[in-house]
């Protein structure tokens, strides 16, 4: 594994930030433009495999929790040519009709590949940080 250009780091740090605002505003085909053709998503809140399961997935996603903001850092990587082992902290924002806003902790694991001089995530998971078994509330 070597070490990662700074041009390399920020391009995925961007797809992290694309990926992170497509997703709260509920727009499943600019979420899916940030994974390749066959991307995978997995985590507590479900599955979703291919470029239309992942547009579905984030019309979902939205409905489930609406106005769920995530928050990405401490951005970590691992390259090897035009594959990168990325992976980073989550801390996602759930909103009550009450005003409350409950924050879920949990991280990010993924396969990043570079296609056509582009990173996407070629998969994401959803994983604990805590030690606890993830899972988001009702």
């Amino acid at each position: 594994m070597g070490k990662i250009s700074l041009e390399d780091r920020f391009e995925i740090i961007d797809l992290c930030s694309r990926y992170n605002y497509t997703v709260d505003q509920v727009d499943g085909v600019g979420w899916a433009d940030t994974f390749t053709a066959g991307g995978i998503f997995h985590g507590p809140a479900g599955h979703a495999e291919g470029r239309d399961a992942l547009i579905a997935f984030c019309g979902e996603l939205g409905a489930s929790f609406p106005g769920g903001m995530h928050f990405t850092d401490n951005h970590l990587f691992e390259v090897d040519g035009d594959t990168c082992k990325h992976k980073c902290f989550l801390d996602f924002k759930i909103p009550s009709p009450d005003g409350s806003v409950t924050s879920v902790l949990l991280g990010y694991e993924d396969i990043v590949v570079k296609v056509d001089g582009e990173w996407l995530f070629q998969r994401r998971d959803v994983v604990s940080v805590t030690g606890y078994e993830a899972s988001l509330p009702d």
